[in-house]
């Protein structure tokens, strides 16, 4: 994939970041279908994706991002867990590109001069027809958190949509299908292992999975149970 156009922020996108690196589980296929029609036309979009913290929001930003710049799109994709840090004028002039990503929206919510910054990009957005993407993670009800009103009803007009974690029933399919992306060689005695003396949630799992690859590979040995037991201290 060819690099994305950043242009001018600092932050990192994952260039393996695509649909067909996501696992989509059929709790997520409406939303998917959703992300596919909006990157495979020149409609505009204003959306906002909900779902706890480790379902992949992250990652399916920055694949709509890498998406959009194969056909020649402008992007800002924007971490605001980093992004917090700098000054609201990070958001100024951002309605001339093609499209706005922003993610984790919840650490600049109950901040006025944040949420006026963001009300103003998203007016901005729909004057130019410049496409704004949001995530949101785990917060207390919009209207206990956001201070301005008029953010407030700009948001709830937002399409909005819920990226679902994987249910216990797909996670062996999850981590086989990610496995092979990554080409991470584990056996399904392994996964069966892992699957049954570790956590349940994915995003854990899927760590794990990382950590024991990169663990394979500096020992130069397979993964196998004995593997699993020692660097998970099972």
């Amino acid at each position: 994939m060819d690099n994305p156009k950043q242009l001018i922020f600092p932050f990192q996108v994952n260039q393996k970041a695509s649909f067909k690196n996501f696992f989509c589980s059929s709790g997520n296929s409406n939303l998917i279908n959703r992300l596919n029609d909006f990157v495979s036309s020149n409609d505009t979009c204003e959306l906002i994706i909900g779902g706890e913290k480790g379902v992949g929001k992250s990652f399916l930003l920055q694949a709509i991002c890498n998406e959009l710049s194969l056909k020649d799109k402008k992007f800002a994709f924007i971490p605001m867990n980093k992004a917090i840090k700098m000054d609201i004028e990070i958001f100024q002039d951002l309605a001339s590109f093609d499209l706005v990503c922003i993610d984790d929206l919840q650490h600049i919510l109950a901040s006025r001069d944040w949420e006026k910054a963001l009300f103003n990009l998203i007016n901005e957005c729909q004057q130019s027809c410049c496409s704004l993407i949001l995530s949101i993670g785990d917060t207390l009800p919009l209207e206990e958190v956001t201070k301005l009103p008029d953010l407030l009803s700009r948001i709830k007009r937002m399409e909005f949509m819920i990226l679902r974690a994987i249910q216990n029933d797909e996670l062996k399919q999850a981590l086989d299908f990610v496995s092979e992306k990554l080409e991470i060689k584990i056996e399904k005695a392994e996964l069966d292992f892992l699957l049954k003396h570790q956590t349940r949630k994915f995003s854990l799992l899927f760590e794990n999975l990382l950590l024991l690859d990169h663990q394979a590979a500096s020992l130069k040995r397979r993964i196998t149970i004995p593997l699993i037991k020692e660097t998970l201290k099972l």
